[in-house]
């Protein structure tokens, strides 16, 4: 039964190996009497093409026949990201998957980002055509037709309830494989309904809702692939709080395991939201009650169990697509190194060939600034000649999930200082990097604090590490990076605490082991050159004799910067001043007064005087007159002074009106106070 063709795959994950544990089939006790009539909604997410890992699909379906022994009716489905990730999903190009999920019973599956690894038509004319199970998604669509790809929902009915399984497809999709999604002339032949900050993704669901429910459904459940650290309009949340009618939303892509939160929907009705986690860790059960009609979840993480059929056929299908693992897929011109040849691992103290191949695929497969590896991951030399499957898996056999972070630049240092501190001892934590370079100054004393665990605490002196260049860039300790790294890493499990203090921009984009196949097979076209024939020089390490000459290069620099930041600083304080100035003039508040009177020799004058609440230095004051109490004012003087004396044309009987306003010239502008309240004197002699 060959069903795949040569080995073209891209990708690969979970580790081989089968545990032995107990395995039981049940027998659908169909119509038997004893049966309640809720219906029991079995979920799994982020599979990651781990069929086997955890609970697996043969523990999903023996749970399924245990729920058939007490429920009329049972249903598996999948949220997403199913068959990508492992080495059999790789050489199969997902159809070991497919296969899998088949003999486990599936009837629904929402496309996720997994699903769009090998390109759309594989997906929609390949393994789409393989499921035994339907893909729903309502928001994938072709913008030749506008029609959805998928059927947008799967209607079942169980005895007089009908229920709508809506699927919504992760919009970020369309970054990860952009290429994939566009025709030859550059335009866009697909959709995920991505515009108008979510509200066309909003429209697209409210449809499904509103047309499953016109075709009788009493029920709607979601079932989501969607990240919970990308742009906010795109979350499950997003989803419920903006669209009405939805039961339940099961998500995954977002690889935390949520057993049910209760999210308030468009109507002020609501929505219970759970999530599987990842790798079979949990098996997801919703009911739906038949006695009182509602709607329950929970997480199932300790089950033992597995149904023998299904852990035949996965046997089978695993036997039958590891027959090519042997085969090279890849030549590699230079031994890629762990160790010096004789068996001692010099990864964990220096900079490696293979540590740079690895961290370069990182960084590439995710689109990160910078990727690390830790010298932990790396187990095994890889040969010159031939590369297979095999040889990847022994020597990056870990199968850890990789991510994204933001990261300070002050936490970048402290990450590398973290790497640094046992140099030139070995150091399983020793860094491999992508996407930066860096000197270690092996004169400089080691002060980094680390707690009862080996986690990262503290640098309290000097730092080792200098020099470091991102990109051929200096380092900007107040910006952010991106980080590309296991979960493990960026979770700070390993020690590296300072990498938790951003949040995580991509989770789960691609496997360890299949990341560097997929740089391999599509960055290096199959061919590891000369350009990894030896380490890159992306880690220097300074001894004494260099370190003068180091010090005043970095003291040069460092006089360079306070110069560039004092005439920063500079320039920063004008502008403040010019604003604390126009602040001052624009609310100025002006008390004028007048008085008449007139001397012994019979000249006449009206005196104007006024008031102002502050002290505005280098102002002027601006004084306006008139015969009239409301218009017609031309102005009379400009002065410093705070009076003004009006000796002439003064006439007897008339009224004159004045008001008086404050200016000032700044940055080559005027600014202005106030206008005063208008004072007035009316000549009487």
């Amino acid at each position: 039964m060959k069903r795949r063709s040569k080995i073209l795959a891209a990708v690969l994950a979970v580790c081989l190996t089968v545990t032995m544990v107990p395995v039981i089939s049940f027998a659908a006790e169909t119509g038997a009497s004893g049966l309640n009539d809720n219906i029991a909604v079995l979920y799994s997410g982020d599979i990651n093409g781990g069929v086997d890992s955890n609970i697996g699909l043969a523990g999903m379906a023996a749970y399924a026949n245990e729920m058939k022994t007490k429920s009329r009716y049972v249903e598996l489905v999948d949220v997403g990201n199913a068959v990508s990730g492992s080495v059999l999903a790789s050489t199969s190009k997902g159809e070991y998957v497919v296969e899998a999920l088949n003999a486990a019973g599936y009837t629904t599956a929402v496309p996720g980002a997994g699903e769009f690894s090998y390109g759309v038509s594989r997906l929609v004319t390949g393994l789409s055509k393989t499921a035994s199970y339907q893909y729903v998604s309502c928001n994938f669509t072709s913008t030749i037709t506008g029609d959805t790809v998928f059927k947008p929902y799967r209607i079942a009915a169980y005895g007089d309830t009908k229920v709508a399984y809506v699927g919504i497809s992760d919009p970020d999709i369309m970054a990860s494989y952009e290429s994939y999604f566009k025709n030859s002339d550059g335009t866009y032949a697909y959709s995920f309904a991505d515009g108008n900050d979510g509200k066309e993704l909003y429209a697209a669901v409210q449809s499904a809702v509103d047309k499953a429910k016109g075709e009788g459904a009493q029920y709607i459940i979601a079932l989501g692939s969607l990240r919970d650290t990308n742009d906010a309009a795109y979350t499950a949340k997003s989803i419920i709080e903006n669209t009405s009618g939805i039961n339940a939303f099961i998500n995954s892509n977002s690889g935390k395991a949520l057993s049910g939160e209760q999210v308030r929907t468009k109507d002020g009705m609501y929505a219970l939201l759970t999530s599987p986690g990842e790798g079979t860790k949990n098996i997801g059960v919703l009911t739906l009650s038949a006695s009182d009609k509602t709607v329950s979840t929970q997480l199932i993480s300790s089950y033992k169990l597995k149904d023998i059929k299904t852990k035949d056929a996965i046997d089978t299908l695993t036997k039958e697509y590891s027959g090519d693992l042997n085969e090279a897929f890849a030549t590699t011109s230079s031994r890629l190194a762990a160790t010096n040849g004789s068996g001692v691992r010099i990864v964990e103290s220096s900079e490696t060939n293979l540590g740079d191949l690895a961290a370069d695929a990182y960084r590439t497969v995710t689109g990160a600034d910078i990727a690390f590896v830790e010298a932990s991951e790396i187990k095994a030399d890889i040969a010159v000649g031939g590369m297979s499957y095999n040889d990847v898996m022994r020597a990056l056999p870990g199968n850890k999930n990789i991510s994204v972070a933001k990261v300070s630049g002050f936490d970048l240092l402290d990450a590398l200082e973290m790497s640094a501190r046992l140099y030139p001892n070995k150091n399983s934590g020793f860094l491999q990097v992508s996407g930066l370079t860096f000197d270690i100054q092996e004169t400089v004393i080691p002060s980094v604090t680390v707690d009862g665990l080996g986690s990262f605490v503290s640098v309290d002196d000097d730092y080792r590490v200098t020099n470091v260049m991102i990109n051929g860039k200096e380092l900007d300790l107040m910006g952010t990076y991106t980080v590309a790294g296991t979960n493990d890493l960026l979770n700070g499990k390993t020690g590296y605490t300072m990498l938790t203090n951003g949040p995580l921009t991509k989770v789960n984009v691609a496997v360890d082991n299949q990341a560097l196949i997929t740089y391999i097979l599509n960055n290096l076209k199959g061919s590891v050159g000369g350009a990894y024939s030896k380490s890159q020089m992306r880690i220097d390490s300074i001894k004494l004799a260099r370190q003068s000459e180091i010090d005043a290069l970095v003291e040069k620099k460092a006089e360079e910067k306070i110069k560039d930041y004092k005439a920063q600083l500079e320039a920063l304080q004008k502008q403040v001043d010019a604003q604390e100035q126009i602040i001052a003039v624009k609310s100025l508040s002006i008390n004028a007064s007048s008085k008449f009177s007139k001397s012994s020799s019979g000249k006449r004058s009206i005196k104007v005087s006024w008031t102002t609440s502050s002290n505005v230095s280098g102002i002027k004051y601006q004084v306006y007159k008139s015969t009239k109490k409301t218009s017609g004012f031309k102005k009379a003087i400009t002065t410093s002074k705070k009076y003004y004396t009006n000796t002439s044309g003064l006439k007897k009987g008339t009224t004159y009106y004045y008001k008086v306003r404050g200016y000032k010239y700044l940055n080559g502008k005027y600014y202005y106070s106030p206008w005063s309240d208008v004072t007035y004197k009316k000549v009487t002699k």
